[in-house]
């Protein structure tokens, strides 16, 4: 494969799925095609499909997934041995996805269903994926006998190389289970995936999404809430989960939440003009549809919904989400030939709340205390952090039932506090939102401490962005440096790099130039360890030693520098630029021992040993 193709991959591959992704493995595509090489251009229409699907545009990959099943057809000699592994582990996708556009007619998504069973046995009668796709199929077209009987072939059949993941399949099974009512069922069998024993790039926000209607009907309301407030965190703002959104919309509806629901719908809402199938759509909008029946059954049928430029009244948004969601039920009975998904959906838009109000933070749940102040006492001499959490519930539960926002506002702060120290991250990061928004100017102090405290949440609950962003607007180096180390604890390089170069920044205003340097050989340190470019890494070094050429000779520099020799002597080598590398480790060694530092030599003088040996 030539570099430049290898290059765009590499970095396409250090993207978020979206369309910025999209874009350079489109380019890798375009040049592997130019250059001719069977090969590279295999391994990125392979990346492209998976880009297409990830991103939310599935529709593109079916052309691309043909062009190279054709190709395999004709000439398998051209794909390596995890290439054509790769297409048939696609063929599921497209599966999923011939399902999901009425515009697909049946005897077409039927006889791809066949084709993939025949090359699913020549690969060594490798069925259990088979079983589930014929089980989603006949549940798609309500065929009840052939969900009953294929639902038990793909349960019994053992798991082979193209099954999906542990967590997908079990997702998959709790999925049809439910539709089947088989709800206990289906909460037993996706305990693994919700206690985070299997887990992947769609798991467990899939199947908490699965599980909240289930834990409505069966009463568990405390797992319905967690379940809700874990997935939509996930999902939030990705157009791949347009479906979920309308699931979650759904849940606050039928559960008293409907003005969180109305802010997610306004947040979400913009993504319904580009959906990635009309399945996913429909699901979005009788989500919607629900959520503003509600919102008119309760008396705010005079509200309106930011959509673009407009202000929508609730009334008639409503009766385009209807008519949208009806409408796309309409095309798959006539693709399908019976009326499974208008009944399916007018079930959906007729819904009636399960829950009077279902508060979704523990606080919220908790019985107020009848003195506050005394709770928060109690508090501060817990014997452990969930005794320290349980007063400062009731704390904050007493503070708001006497109205006193401010102190319920304080109280929070501490509670995120011991939520974290408890190991409760998505507690503390959902609580120090709500103190974030609560504090005034007044309280500069506490509101850059739980800020803190909920950078620090965030960065637990891989929500590494959302982590940087809070620290930024928070302006504290210090605190930057802190999350950076946390990113490097967790082997984040990338996000390391950022923070570090974000802490650099505020340093240099500051005018604390050592402290700047310290940041930006950290910086450079993080971009060695996850990047695989070498001009990446030293440009990282280049902008190192101009940060520290800055500082000049102040107390510390000399140690600083150093460091910093030593660390770009093991990145020059390992870019293979032996000659830089020997320089700049022997100014280590000069450094060091000027320092008095022998440790910090006999390193330097190991490494140069190295190089001198791999000259040799």
């Amino acid at each position: 494969m030539t570099d430049d193709v290898q290059a765009l991959l590499s970095e396409a591959g250090s993207l978020p799925y979206g369309e910025a992704r999209t874009v350079l493995v489109e380019r890798a595509v375009h040049e592997a095609e130019a250059r001719r090489e069977p090969g590279a251009t295999v391994e990125a229409r392979l990346a492209l499909i998976a880009a297409y699907q990830f991103g939310g545009e599935p529709v593109k990959s079916f052309a691309t997934f043909s062009r190279c099943l054709a190709d395999y057809d004709a000439e398998p000699g051209r794909f390596e041995e995890w290439q054509a592994h790769r297409l048939l582990w696609q063929y599921k996708w497209i599966m999923s996805d011939l399902r999901r556009f009425p515009e697909v007619p049946l005897p077409r998504a039927l006889d791809a269903l066949d084709d993939m069973e025949r090359r699913f046995r020549q690969a060594g009668d490798l069925l259990h994926a088979v079983y589930a796709e014929r089980c989603a199929m006949a549940l798609h077209l309500g065929d009840d006998a052939g969900v009953a009987e294929w639902f038990h072939r793909w349960r019994t059949a053992p798991r082979d190389r193209l099954s999906d993941c542990q967590a997908c399949d079990v997702g998959s099974q709790a999925r049809t289970l439910t539709a089947l009512g088989r709800d206990e069922e289906a909460v037993a069998l996706a305990a693994p995936v919700v206690t985070g024993q299997f887990t992947c790039y769609s798991q467990p926000q899939s199947i908490l999404c699965t599980l909240l209607p289930v834990y409505l009907r069966i009463g568990r309301l405390d797992a319905a809430a967690e379940a809700h407030r874990r997935a939509y965190r996930l999902v939030q703002g990705q157009v791949a989960d347009l479906d979920d959104f309308g699931d979650h919309l759904r849940f606050c509806a039928l559960t008293g939440n409907e003005t969180r629901g109305l802010e997610i719908l306004e947040r979400e809402l913009p993504l319904l003009e580009r959906p990635p199938s009309p399945s996913q759509a429909a699901r979005f909008m009788s989500g919607a549809a629900l959520l503003l029946r509600r919102l008119e059954e309760i008396g705010h049928g005079t509200l309106t919904v930011r959509r673009g430029d407009a202000d929508v009244p609730v009334p008639a948004l409503r009766a385009e989400m209807e008519a949208g969601a009806r409408g796309i039920a309409a095309r798959f009975d006539a693709r399908n030939g019976n009326d499974v998904h208008s009944r399916r959906m007018e079930a959906r838009l007729a819904a009636t709340p399960v829950a009077g109000s279902l508060p979704l933070l523990p606080h919220a749940r908790r019985q107020p205390s009848d003195s506050p102040e005394e709770s928060l006492r109690a508090a501060a001499v817990a014997a452990d952090q969930e005794e320290a959490v349980r007063h400062l519930e009731e704390a904050v539960a007493g503070f708001t039932q006497r109205g006193e926002g401010r102190g319920a506002a304080l109280a929070r702060v501490d509670l995120a506090d011991a939520y974290l120290g408890a190991d409760r991250p998505l507690d503390a990061a959902e609580t120090a939102e709500e103190a974030v928004a609560l504090l005034g100017a007044a309280d500069a102090e506490r509101l850059a401490g739980v800020r803190k405290i909920l950078s620090r949440a965030l960065i637990v609950l891989g929500e590494s962005e959302r982590a940087l962003e809070v620290l930024r607007e928070l302006g504290d180096a210090y605190a930057l440096l802190e999350a950076a180390q946390a990113f490097d604890d967790r082997d984040e390089d990338r996000e390391a790099a950022a923070a570090y170069a974000a802490a650099a920044e505020l340093y240099e205003r500051a005018g604390d130039l050592l402290g700047a340097a310290n940041a930006m050989r950290l910086h450079a340190l993080s971009i060695y360890y996850g990047y695989d470019q070498a001009e990446e890494v030293t440009a990282a070094y280049a902008r190192a030693r101009r940060t520290l050429d800055a500082a000049g000779s102040i107390p510390g520099a000399a140690g600083e520098r150093a460091k910093l020799a030593y660390d770009e002597a093991t990145a020059l080598r390992w870019a293979g630029l032996r000659e830089a590398a020997v320089t700049a480790c022997q100014e280590a060694i000069e450094v060091f021992l000027a320092l008095d530092d022998e440790d910090g030599a006999g390193l330097a003088r190991h490494l140069l040993d190295e190089l001198r040996e791999e000259d040799d």
